[in-house]
């Protein structure tokens, strides 16, 4: 994974070093585990999917982290964050952003455990995208990796870090147009 430097800082983008270094920290703890399925004949698929879906939880807070932490930098507030999820454009006839999906898994991977703790738009968000969230629901069906599935075809966090670089580049570019030719 490519670590960015000066030029993302002149795009008054501080914070994705940080973010990289969180991600190929949890991306080398999934090479791990994809490392121990191949080296041990009891460890299948399912215990991979176990071990997995809490390091792709934290990714999913550590992007909703930079998201409204990219809001706060540009606004000093977070109200109105809702509008600015959706900056750029809705997908797959739902009505929501790829960034609206991101802080859903954040929130559903926070509170996974209390269903019922899960409310507002993060449910209505996980229904729009037919993820089933119950607290029974087979780790298969998990919204972690249904809703990864989603972002990146190819179960690539990279993919994800693109789409919020370019979400902040997006929410940034009135403020600097020159810096987004």
């Amino acid at each position: 994974m490519t670590i960015y430097s000066n030029i993302d800082i002149f795009w008054g983008d501080s914070r994705i070093i940080s973010l990289e270094l969180v991600i190929n920290g949890l991306e080398e703890s999934i090479n791990n585990l994809l490392q121990k399925e191949k080296e041990l004949d009891w460890y299948d698929g399912l215990w991979f999917l176990e071990e997995s879906e809490p390091i792709l939880g934290l990714a999913f807070i550590a992007f909703q982290n930079y998201i409204n932490s990219s809001i706060f930098d540009k606004e000093q507030e977070l109200n109105n964050q809702f509008e600015k999820y959706k900056i750029q454009g809705v997908f797959f006839n739902t009505n929501r952003s790829k960034i609206e999906l991101i802080i859903a898994l954040a929130n559903y991977y926070k509170h996974r455990d209390s269903p019922k703790s899960l409310f507002g738009e993060t449910v209505n968000i996980l229904k729009d995208f037919n993820l089933k969230f119950d607290k029974d629901i087979d780790i298969v069906e998990s919204p972690i990796f249904k809703g990864f599935d989603i972002l990146s075809k190819n179960n690539n966090l990279e993919d994800v870090i693109s789409i919020v670089i370019n979400w902040r580049k997006e929410l940034w570019k009135e403020e600097y147009p020159n810096n987004y030719n």
